[in-house]
């Protein structure tokens, strides 16, 4: 099934079409997610987590012009939900300078928490479009897609992984300095 369609079946609250996506993705979430916890209870409430913002979204037309797959957003929307569950509870000791910046928190802060698109998500996605176009795609492979900073040298043929974290760093600044920019 095409994403569009699902995404109508779903607003029509046609719980097959919600059915098709949760076993349709489910082992490859988790083998996705296993890469950042092996508590598989937690993957189970997580994965069905999302599976529940994918729904809602959907039926308040939030998916309605969505830039991504249905699996991206899924699994994009999964992963941050574990590194919250983490931060949230300390249960797992984690380097957050290592995973995210500080500045990648506060954008993925902002965006994560807010449960509709405001004045401020409509501007990051309007100067995310004015990036050039390897700034937008080491963003979105990273946050879209999932991938390491070692996957995205090898797509990208970066030659290290330091120039890739410095190289989404300041696409990131970028980001943030366009968006809290007063005619940005």
């Amino acid at each position: 099934m095409k994403d569009q369609h699902i995404i109508s079946q779903m607003k029509q609250r046609d719980r097959n079409a919600l059915k098709e996506v949760y076993k349709g993705y489910k082992i490859e979430f988790f083998k996705f997610a296993s890469r950042y916890t092996s508590d598989t209870d937690l993957l189970e409430d997580i994965f069905q987590d999302a599976i529940i913002v994918l729904y809602e979204n959907a039926l308040t037309g939030k998916l309605d012009e969505l830039k991504s797959s249905l699996k991206t957003y899924l699994f994009s929307t999964g992963k941050f939900m574990i590194f919250k569950k983490f931060r949230d509870t300390k249960e797992i000791a984690t380097d957050e300078t290592y995973i995210f910046d500080q500045s990648e928190i506060v954008v993925i802060n902002d965006v994560y928490e807010d449960q509709g698109p405001n004045e401020y998500q409509q501007k990051i996605i309007e100067n995310f479009k004015k990036l050039g176009d390897k700034c937008r795609e080491i963003l979105e492979l990273f946050y879209l897609k999932g991938l390491k900073l070692e996957e995205i040298m090898s797509v990208q043929g970066y030659e290290n992984k330091n120039v890739v974290k410095s190289q989404k760093s300041r696409c990131l600044k970028s980001l943030k300095e366009l968006t809290h920019a007063k005619n940005g």
